[in-house]
């Protein structure tokens, strides 16, 4: 009764990667390393696109060269290398969220919240298909999936190990749905199991805070309407999306605005009150009013912001223009 016992709970655990673990996989779009370590709370990525373009990407608790006492030194941080072009990182906290293309879906829990955990995660209850061979192990979902361009139908995702051990050999599951569903198959290659090699995370930049922009530093508007008649005006409300950061003592953003030349077809349609905006830590999510007047007859202009101080002078710019009619 006891081995019943034990052989049932065993049949029960469903299959899950190593808790530390760094392995490569390769498809279509190219070659990956990754390595995730639970314990220590951090992640690695490595894409080779090409021979010209690398993305290293991480994820960790405690990031290491943060400015004391800013964010990015008490949350989650992660940070994308597009070697050798740019960098791009995010705070997961409640003033933004991390970018989510790099590491599994499942580690973000909302905007806010966010925690290294397990490399899978099943989208049903995988079951035990026992002695299948005498190499693997293999799982497989209790939700079947079909291609409509053959009419095969498959278990939604299936795992195999090595026997009797959590070393992954590959997996496979369903991408899309209906007519443009695909079945994939990812080949893992091991290249250990146990805390990551430290030399993966020892290009991380010292000043990454410094030199990589931070993709929480935005601008959030209202705007009713974008017409404006001649001689009428427009309200917008302005505030920013994360705090700025203090940079040598200083945390003050200023917005001031200027007519975008090239995609304006009327230059000087517009006038704007007030001529410039201060955003400190303590009003960066106030908004504040923008009084938009049409002053002459024309067709559309489009102006655009300039953000200077607290980190924001690395924002792109373009995403925030403002057209009117």
């Amino acid at each position: 009764m006891l081995f019943v016992t034990w052989h049932f709970q065993i049949e029960c655990i469903q299959p899950y990667f190593p808790p530390q673990i760094t392995f490569t996989t390769e498809d279509a779009v190219g070659r990956y390393i990754f390595a995730v370590d639970e314990i220590n709370q951090r992640a690695y990525q490595w894409h080779l696109i090409d021979s010209d373009d690398q993305l290293y990407s991480y994820a960790m608790q405690h990031f290491p060269y943060a400015i004391p006492d800013s964010p990015e030194s008490k949350n989650y941080v992660q940070l994308n290398v597009y070697d050798p072009v740019y960098c791009v990182y995010t705070a997961i906290w409640k003033h933004g969220s991390g970018m989510h293309d790099s590491f599994p879906e499942h580690w973000y829990y909302n905007s806010s919240s966010f925690k290294i955990g397990n490399v899978m995660e099943f989208s049903s209850k995988m079951i035990h298909a026992a002695n299948i061979s005498i190499d693997e192990d293999y799982w497989y979902s209790e939700e079947n999936c079909s291609l409509q361009q053959t009419g095969e139908v498959y278990p939604c995702e299936e795992i195999f190990f090595k026997k009797n051990t959590d070393i992954p050999v590959r997996h496979t599951y369903f991408e899309g749905t209906g007519w443009y569903a695909l079945r994939v198959i990812v080949n893992y290659k091991i290249i250990s199991v146990g805390k990551p090699s430290d030399k993966l995370f020892a290009k991380i930049p010292e000043n990454w805070m410094n030199n990589c922009t931070d993709l929480n530093l935005g601008l959030d508007f209202i705007l009713p309407s974008p017409i404006i008649e001649v001689n009428e005006s427009a309200t917008v409300k302005i505030r920013l999306t994360s705090p700025p950061h203090r940079l040598d003592g200083n945390d003050t953003m200023t917005l001031r605005w200027r007519v975008d030349e090239t995609s304006s077809e009327c230059q000087n349609c517009l006038r704007w009150e007030p001529k410039q905006f201060n955003f400190n830590n303590k009003n960066f999510d106030r908004y504040q009013t923008m009084i938009v007047s049409r002053v002459k007859d024309g067709s559309e202009t489009t102006i655009s912001p300039i953000m200077k101080g607290g980190g924001y002078d690395k924002t792109r710019s373009d995403v925030y223009r403002l057209l009117f009619r």
